[in-house]
């Protein structure tokens, strides 16, 4: 299983990181995140938002409140108020602010319909006209820029101090300080509500609960000897580190239906196997990491799905573009994801040709001259010395793969259907893995527990870091610090209908990169871009059904979803990027530099040879082809086999 050392530096560290992650998954409790120092608002009105405003950036949303005398909503109340410090522009005019509806005035920033929200003063006011009841709340103002700190103060931290969790706090620490008028009340806040908040969301709760008992699972899998009984199996059929990599490849693609249950699966399941086989757990990881977004993206059937078709959809309505086979229009963006598509290619080539460059040369070179131990391999901590039955890996293994693919066909249109889906899923496993184990009279009830048990506290720093990346995720919210707004009111609206996709693909990496997120920048930029595709195609002699399903309408959308799974697959806050870690038993900054290179190559040759490409008319069916061959020619020229250096003299002092 996973070295602690891999997470942090000092194994004393480790230990007090998991004292206090205990402590705080136990007393977690359900607190909302609120990020201002407003004082309490007199009885007639509250101020729900903004708290926060990026100067010379609209503000996500205004919503006030009017309240009667005993404090809840006035629904009687249906006049203007006189609202001052804030300005509503709708296609470039300014314009009055709508009345209050059943006692609720509630405004926002839509860039799909040219509407936008501005405060405009450091207060913002509001009265009623008949009573003169007034209120009167100060904005904090901050410049645009500062929303950059968060992510950035991560990254560099990260790679600074060789230490992830700390920079991640740190980062944390930093946002809510940016928040807060008074920098004590930020670091008060950063524990309180804001990293407890994190397990109030039920999403997020799931998420944690299914890390830890997937852990269970591989825990009494690894204890009762079942997972080495099911390597010995497989490496009768995977003999060299070519095959060892094509299996990893093809086991991605088979679990297409979740990104983390593909993460954690597949990483724990081949890392035996990669092992002995001498395959640095650098690789490792990056195969693992390279195949679970994209496939989970390109899956006509996944935990994605929903998500994707659902963003399209509703931006589509709102449009009046016809949504009656919208899922056909979603099957018809496939061709246009040029980043997901060409990585999956570019893993089988590497895989295949056996070949690397770069950082991840080096790491293949290092185990290769410094294999890791057989007891290191088979990770001694949790291994018993009774003989191993295959089956106690298998069972819950396909336990988990059919109860999720059940789980989720019964319950595919909720929110969050996939994050229940997995709950539900791993637990069955963890069941089924005990029940055999004990069944076959292999060991005791209590040894069955106590392998799960250590198989949990296995994933205890992947979960810490998990949470400080969901806690700066809220941090950059647009209700918070509202980086992605900021970054898109930065780059402008200087953009033609051709190159839209080039540029929209660049956006989306960019943010998705920054955030960590993929979800998060396709719930902002397909309404966006959507509708300047709509806007600009429309001067056309096009009718509405022929713009549904235009290749530069259909571009625009891969775009986004293709650059959002560059972020989701190499950000270093990027859940599955520290999922991908935290299976494979990588070093989290190591994995993050090896893969580095070959992601941005692949967002290159997506770009030049996809999007830019498109803009001269070029057919996707087209520069795939070409693109593959591309990288196939970057790894025959500049791709090195690591086993040809196992003879130099020189290899040693070159590592």
């Amino acid at each position: 299983m996973k070295k602690q050392r891999d997470f942090t530096t000092h194994h004393c560290w480790n230990g007090a990181i998991e004292r206090l992650f205990f402590v705080l998954f136990a007393v977690a409790i359900a607190v909302p995140v609120y990020c201002d120092d407003v004082e309490d608002s007199p009885p007639r009105f509250r101020l729900e938002s903004p708290y926060v405003r990026l100067k010379g950036v609209p503000v996500p949303k205004l919503r006030i409140v009017a309240l009667t005398k005993d404090g809840t909503i006035d629904e009687q109340f249906n006049d203007n108020a006189h609202v001052e410090g804030v300005k509503l522009i709708k296609n470039g005019e300014v314009v009055s602010l709508p009345k209050f509806n059943s006692g609720v005035l509630e405004i926002d920033t839509d860039r799909a319909r040219e509407c936008f929200v501005y405060v405009n003063s450091p207060n913002i006011s509001v009265a009623d006209p008949n009573t003169g009841d007034s209120l009167q709340v100060p904005i904090h103002s901050l410049p645009g820029w500062q929303s950059l700190v968060p992510p950035l103060t991560a990254i560099i931290l990260a790679v600074w101090w060789q230490e992830v969790i700390a920079a991640l706090f740190v980062a944390t620490l930093a946002g809510m300080m940016l928040l807060s008028a008074d920098p004590f009340s930020g670091m008060i806040k950063t524990i309180d509500p804001l990293i407890l908040s994190t397990f109030s969301g039920s999403s997020n709760g799931q998420i944690i609960l299914f890390t830890m008992f997937l852990g269970a699972m591989i825990g009494v899998m690894s204890g009762s000897g079942g997972t080495q009984a099911l390597v010995d199996r497989l490496k009768n059929h995977v003999q060299t580190r070519q095959r060892g990599q094509v299996m990893t490849w093809l086991l991605g693609l088979v679990i297409f239906f979740d990104d983390y249950g593909n993460t954690l699966l597949v990483g724990s399941t081949m890392r035996s196997i990669t092992d002995r086989l001498r395959i640095s757990r650098e690789k490792l990881a990056f195969l693992v990491d390279s195949t679970a977004a994209p496939v989970a993206g390109l899956a006509l059937v996944s935990t994605w799905v929903a998500v994707e078709v659902g963003y399209i959809k509703k931006t589509y309505e709102e449009l009046g573009l016809p949504v009656e086979e919208i899922y056909q229009t979603f099957v018809a963006t496939l061709p246009y994801r040029f980043y997901p598509v060409l990585l999956l290619i570019f893993v089988l080539q590497i895989a295949w040709t056996g070949r690397d460059f770069g950082p991840m040369l080096n790491a293949e070179r290092k185990s290769r001259l410094n294999p890791r131990s057989p007891q290191e391999a088979s990770d001694p901590k949790l291994t018993s010395e009774t003989p191993a039955l295959a089956r106690h890996a298998i069972i819950p293994l396909i336990t988990l793969c059919v109860s999720l693919s059940v789980f989720l066909s019964l319950d595919f249109t909720s929110s969050d259907a996939s994050t229940r889906a997995l709950l539900l899923a791993s637990s069955a496993a963890v069941f089924s893995a005990v029940l055999s184990v004990v069944l076959s009279r292999s060991h005791q009830l209590s040894e069955a527990m106590g392998f799960a048990v250590k198989g949990m506290q296995q994933m205890l720093p992947a979960t810490a870091v998990l949470v400080l990346a969901w806690s700066i995720g809220t941090v950059c919210k647009a209700e918070h610090l509202n980086t992605a707004g900021y970054l898109v009111e930065s780059l402008g609206d200087q953009l033609s209908p051709h190159w839209l996709p080039a540029i929209t693909f660049l956006l989306a990496a960019l943010i998705s990169f920054a955030t960590g997120t993929s979800y998060g920048t396709m719930g902002l930029l397909i309404p966006l871009f959507v509708a300047i595709e709509f806007q600009l195609l429309q001067s056309t002699s096009l009718g509405i059904e022929e713009i549904a399903n235009h290749p530069l309408m259909l571009a625009t959308i891969g775009a986004v979803l293709g650059g959002a799974i560059f972020g989701d697959h190499c950000s270093p806050i990027s859940d599955t990027t520290i999922l991908s870690s935290a299976a494979t038993g990588c070093d989290h900054l190591s994995h993050v530099r090896t893969q580095l290179p070959y992601s941005l190559m692949i967002a290159g040759i997506s770009l030049g040879l996809g999007y830019v490409a498109l803009a001269f008319g070029v057919s996707p069916y087209v520069s795939i082809p070409v693109a593959i061959l591309v990288q196939w020619l970057v790894l025959r020229i500049v791709g090195r086999d690591p086993e040809q250096f196992d003879a130099l003299p020189s290899a040693t002092e070159n590592v």
